[in-house]
C-alpha cells in the first residue's frame, strides 16, 4: 500500500449511528439465521423437494449448489456495494429478493425454474450475513459491539442445528412448501427491521466512481465456480468428472486474472496487506476451522442416528437442540466475560471444550442413543460458540476498522465461513464414505463361516426369524441381518473415525489460539455525526 490516503478513505462518509440499536442487534440475529437456515433445510428436506419436481438424485443436488453458490457470488462484493449504496437499502433489496423467490418456489412447475428462483433467492440472503457484522462495527456503539458479535455467531450455531428439527416437523406435520414459504414469512419481519433500525443513507457518487469493479467481479464469479466445484465434487467423483475439472479450472483461472488485475492497480480493491498481518491470517484460518467443527458435528450426529438408529429427521434434530437452544444463554454471558478478560483466554478456553467434546465423541459405538449425544453437543456448543464469539471481538481490538478495513474483513470473513462450511461438508462425505468401506472390508474379515462368534450370531438370527418360514426365505433374511450387522458396524467406526478427525481440527484451531498476539495500540474511534 502506498503512503497517500486511499481514495476510498477520501471518498468514504463517516457511518451515522443506528437510531434504535437495540432494534439493530435483533436485525443481526434474524438476517444470519435466516441465511444459515435456508442453507442447512435445503440439503436435509431434498429428497422431498426432487420428488415433487420430478427430479432425479443427480438434477436434484444442483438444488443446494444454486443457493450456496450464489451466496458465495455475493458475499465479497456486497460489503462494496454495502459502502456505496448504503447498507440500509442493500439489505432491503435483499430481503424482497430472497422474499419472493422463496414463496415461488413451491408453485415452480420444473426443476429448471426452481434452480433459477433458488439462485435468485441466494442472491438476496447472501447480502445478509456479510452486511449485519457490518451493522455491528459501524452503526452500534463501540461498547455494544461484543455485544453484537454475540448475536452474529450465536446464529451460526444456533440456525445450523435448529434446521434439522423443522425440517423434520415441516415432513411430519406440514409439507415440503413451508421449507420455502417459512423464509417468505421471515423476510417480512426481517425488512422492517432492517428499515426502523437501520439509518438511510445516500449513494456515494464519488466513491462509486473509484471503486474496483472489474476486480470485484473476476475475485466473486472465480470463488463461486469453486465453490460450486467443490459442492458437487463427490457426487460427480471429483477429477474424473469433466464437468468438476472445468468448474475448477475456471474458477482459478478468475481468481488468477483478479490477481493480475490487482497487481496493475495502484491502489487495489481489497485491502491484501491485511492478510501480512500476522493475526489476520489466523483469524481467516480460524473462522474455516470453527466452521468445519460446526458442519461436522451436525453432520456426523444426524447421519448416525439416521442411518445407524434409524430415527426419523425429526428425532434426529431434537439431539442438535442441545447445539442450538444453550447459544441462548452462552452467548450473552460470553459477551460480559469479554469486557473483563483477555479474549485469548476464551478463545483458547472455548476450542479446548470443544477438543475434549470431540475425543470424547470418537468413543462412538452401535450403542449410542440421542441422549448419548446430549452432554457432548452441549460442550460444543458452549465452546464454539464462546470461541468465535472472542475471536472476532479480538479482531476488533487489532484494527482500526476503516471503510476500506472494514472492505477487506468483510469479504475475508464471508469467504472463509462459506468455504468452511463447504469443506466440512465435502471432506466428512468422501472421509465417512471411504472410512466405511474400508471398515466393512476389514469387519468383514472376522466374519467368517466357522468362527464361533458367526455361528453364535447366525443362530441368534435363526431364532429371531423363526423357523415357520420356507427355508431359503428364512436363510436370505438370516444372511440379510449379518449383512446388516456389518453395515451398521463399518457406519458407526466411520462416523467414530469423523469425529476424531474433527477432535484434530479442533487442536489445529486450539494452536492457532496460542499464536495469537497483542494487539496493537489502536487511535481513538472517529466520532460519527448526529443523525440527519
Amino acid at each position: 500500500m502506498n503512503a497517500a490516503v486511499h481514495p476510498v478513505e477520501k471518498a468514504a462518509v463517516p457511518p451515522a449511528p443506528l437510531p434504535h440499536p437495540l432494534l439493530g442487534v435483533t436485525a443481526i440475529m434474524v438476517g444470519v439465521a435466516v441465511s444459515t437456515l435456508t442453507s442447512r433445510l435445503t440439503s436435509v428436506g431434498l429428497a422431498d423437494i426432487r420428488g415433487a419436481v420430478g427430479a432425479g438424485f443427480d438434477e436434484g443436488a444442483w438444488i443446494t449448489t444454486a443457493f450456496t453458490a450464489a451466496q458465495m457470488l455475493v458475499g465479497p462484493s456486497c460489503v462494496w456495494f454495502g459502502l456505496v449504496h448504503g447498507i440500509r437499502n442493500l439489505l432491503l433489496l435483499g430481503c424482497v429478493l430472497f422474499g419472493v423467490a422463496e414463496f415461488l418456489i413451491p408453485w415452480a412447475p420444473h426443476l429448471s425454474l426452481v434452480l433459477a428462483l433458488q439462485f435468485i433467492a441466494g442472491l438476496g440472503s447472501g447480502v445478509f450475513i456479510p452486511l449485519t457484522i457490518g451493522i455491528v462495527f459501524r452503526g452500534l456503539p463501540q461498547k455494544l459491539w461484543v455485544y453484537g458479535i454475540a448475536a452474529y455467531a450465536m446464529n451460526i450455531v444456533l440456525s445450523l442445528n435448529v434446521a434439522a428439527t423443522i425440517e423434520g416437523w415441516y415432513s411430519e406435520h406440514a409439507s415440503w412448501h413451508w421449507l420455502f414459504w417459512q423464509n417468505a414469512v421471515l423476510a417480512v419481519p426481517l425488512f422492517a427491521l432492517f428499515w426502523f433500525a437501520l439509518p438511510a443513507e445516500r449513494t456515494n457518487r464519488q466513491m462509486q466512481k473509484v471503486g474496483d469493479h472489474t476486480g470485484i467481479a473476476l475475485m466473486s464469479v472465480g470463488l463461486a465456480l469453486i465453490f460450486a466445484a467443490l459442492d458437487q465434487g463427490d457426487r460427480l467423483d471429483w477429477w474424473n468428472s469433466q464437468l468438476i475439472v472445468l468448474l475448477a479450472l475456471a474458477g482459478i483461472g478468475f481468481v488468477g486474472l483478479f490477481l493480475v488485475h490487482e497487481s496493475f492497480l495502484t491502489h487495489t480493491g481489497v485491502d491484501f496487506s491485511l492478510l501480512a498481518r500476522r493475526n489476520i491470517v489466523f483469524f481467516v484460518l480460524f473462522v474455516v476451522l470453527i466452521r468445519y467443527l460446526v458442519t461436522s458435528s451436525n453432520l456426523l450426529t444426524t447421519n448416525f442416528l439416521v442411518q445407524v438408529r434409524g430415527l426419523r429427521p425429526l428425532q434426529a434434530g431434537e439431539a442438535l437442540l442441545w447445539l442450538a437452544l444453550p447459544q441462548f444463554l452462552v452467548a450473552p454471558a460470553v459477551a460480559w466475560l469479554l469486557t473483563r478478560i483477555d479474549p485469548r483466554i476464551v478463545i483458547a478456553t472455548g476450542v479446548g471444550v470443544t477438543t475434549v467434546a470431540f475425543v470424547m465423541l470418537s468413543q462412538l459405538t452401535s450403542a449410542w442413543s440421542e441422549s448419548s449425544f446430549a452432554g457432548l453437543l452441549l460442550l460444543q456448543a458452549m465452546g464454539e460458540t464462546a470461541a468465535l464469539i472472542a475471536m472476532i471481538y479480538f479482531l476488533t481490538r487489532h484494527l482500526a476498522l476503516s471503510p476500506l478495513v472494514f472492505l477487506g474483513i468483510g469479504a475475508f470473513l464471508q469467504t472463509a465461513r462459506l468455504f468452511g462450511g463447504e469443506l466440512g461438508t465435502a471432506a466428512i462425505t468422501v472421509f465417512t464414505r471411504k472410512f466405511e468401506q474400508i471398515n466393512s472390508n476389514l469387519v468383514g474379515l472376522h466374519v467368517g463361516a466357522d468362527a464361533p462368534a458367526t455361528i453364535e450370531r447366525l443362530r441368534l438370527y435363526a431364532t429371531q426369524v423363526g423357523a415357520a418360514q420356507d427355508g431359503g426365505i428364512a436363510d436370505g433374511r438370516i444372511l440379510g441381518l449379518l449383512a446388516n450387522a456389518v453395515r451398521t458396524q463399518a457406519f458407526t467406526l466411520a462416523y467414530a473415525d469423523g469425529f476424531a478427525i474433527a477432535a484434530g481440527v479442533a487442536m489445529c484451531a486450539l494452536l492457532i489460539a496460542f499464536l495469537m498476539r497483542d494487539p496493537p495500540p489502536q487511535p481513538p474511534a472517529p466520532v460519527a455525526p448526529p443523525p440527519r
